[in-house]
């Protein structure tokens, strides 16, 4: 739970994110599994941008990230009509969001929430979080993750890198009942390897982009 580890707050400051495991309590978490699995309704993603160019908002500043003249794909489901249910609005208020402004101390002023399930072959490549829907500033993105089961070699795992200017990344396994605290800020570089064929399971997260009273 998210008062056992309040401690960790400091690596989001420090490092630019934070990792909590067990966020919710059982019978939570299983509720909202099984919703997304039941979720008939899920909208083909395959995005394709020019955002590496030179003053892109994925512009990086490292030989070993995307250069200038490649583009960023991302490529998933997302369950739109979910997102935009009053019931499933009020949940995520109650069950995230008040308990993120009481952790960071500090109101939550709008959000955009994505409900996203990653199958074969999908993935995102490397990119930041600066401006989604209606938020104008993110301050804060929350990768929170059901599943199952997942193993290392299914893929679908977090890359996260500590500026755009990084060599190397930390890999970030999408285990069940995981929240990942993003400072956005600090414009930390980010990416979701490929889920394989041989994947067992499906990898469902909620992914939300937060914008606050004020700036850390």
């Amino acid at each position: 739970m998210v008062e056992n580890d309040m401690y960790n707050i400091a690596d989001f400051y420090k490092n630019g994110y934070f990792i909590v495991d067990d966020f919710l309590e059982e019978s939570c978490y299983k509720k909202l599994l099984n919703k997304f699995k039941k979720e008939s309704e899920w909208t083909r993603i395959d995005q394709v941008r020019d955002h590496y160019k030179k003053g892109g908002p994925f512009e990086m500043n490292s030989k070993y990230f995307p250069n200038r003249d490649e583009e960023y794909y991302l490529q998933g489901w997302r369950a739109k009509r979910l997102e935009k249910n009053v019931s499933w609005r009020k949940d995520y208020h109650d069950i995230f969001l008040s308990k993120i402004s009481k952790l960071f101390k500090n109101e939550i002023k709008n959000d955009t929430t994505y409900i996203l399930k990653y199958m074969k072959d999908d993935f995102s490549r490397i990119h930041v979080d600066d401006l989604r829907g209606d938020v104008d500033r993110v301050d804060i993105s929350i990768l929170y993750y059901l599943c199952d089961e997942w193993i290392w070699d299914w893929g679908g795992i977090l890359m996260i890198a500590k500026s755009t200017i990084s060599e190397d990344m930390h890999a970030i396994m999408p285990k069940n009942n995981r929240i990942v605290f993003i400072n956005n800020q600090k414009k930390l570089p980010h990416c979701v390897t490929p889920v394989t064929k041989y994947a067992k399971k499906d990898r469902f997260a909620i992914a939300s982009f937060i914008g606050c009273n004020k700036p850390f």
